[in-house]
């Protein structure tokens, strides 16, 4: 019989405390529905950052694939031209002054 009283006892301090405690509790569920429309709407905001970023990156991806192209072409041409040009700079460097003094006589 004595513990019933205090469980009784225990009971009714428990149900003041959670009384106390109830305007607390509607405060913080009021904060957090406050704070899922900030998160949704950052949600919302990021979906679309992340969708322009997509774009962006397809752009630059395309722009990274024409550069090599471009990059490729270039150096098959480089690679074309660099024997003729080693040709035309030992001929060069095997003219002799007379040689060109002989050419300027004819001229």
């Amino acid at each position: 019989l004595d513990a019933l009283g205090s469980a009784a006892y225990a009971v009714a301090n428990m149900e003041n405390e959670l009384k106390a405690k109830q305007p607390v509790l509607e405060q913080t569920k009021v904060q957090v529905a406050e704070m899922m429309v900030v998160i949704t709407g950052d949600k919302a905001k990021a979906a679309v950052t992340k969708e322009a970023c997509q774009t962006v990156e397809a752009d630059a991806t395309v722009q990274a694939e024409s550069a090599t192209a471009i990059k490729v072409d270039a150096q098959r041409d480089l690679d074309e031209a660099l024997p003729a040009l080693e040709v035309a700079t030992k001929a060069l460097k095997a003219l002799k002054l007379s040689s060109l003094q002989e050419i300027k006589v004819l001229g």
